[in-house]
C-alpha cells in the first residue's frame, strides 16, 4: 500500500456500525486520508450520504492520527493489521454488508 502525498497529512482508521434486525454489529476498520479528526468525520458522513448508506451505516470510533510514513512501517513490519480504504467500496459493497453474517 502506497498513500499518494498529495492527500490529507494524516491516517485514520474509521469504524462503523450497522444494524440487523434488533442487533447491532461494527465493520472492520477502513482507512482514510484527512488533515485531522473533524475532516475524517464529515469525509465518512460525506462518502455515506452521497452513497446513500447514511441511514444504515454510522461512526462508531476515529482512531488517533497516524503518521502516513510511521503507519506504513507498522504494516509492513506486522505490527498494523493492512485495512482496505474507505474510497475503495461501493454501496454495493456496504449493502453487501447489511446481507452478511460474516461480520
Amino acid at each position: 500500500m502506497v498513500f499518494d502525498l498529495e492527500e490529507g497529512l494524516y491516517i485514520f482508521e474509521i469504524t462503523l456500525g450497522y444494524r440487523v434486525g434488533e442487533s447491532e454489529y461494527m465493520t472492520v476498520p477502513f482507512i482514510l486520508r484527512a488533515d485531522d479528526a473533524n475532516e475524517a468525520e464529515e469525509m465518512v458522513q460525506e462518502y455515506l450520504e452521497i452513497n446513500q448508506l447514511a441511514n444504515s451505516f454510522w461512526i462508531v470510533e476515529i482512531s488517533d492520527p497516524f503518521d502516513p510514513e510511521e503507519y506504513q512501517t507498522h504494516v509492513d513490519e506486522g505490527e498494523k493489521e493492512r485495512w482496505d480504504q474507505l474510497e475503495d467500496y461501493s454501496a454495493e459493497d456496504f449493502l453487501e454488508i447489511l446481507h452478511s453474517d460474516d461480520m
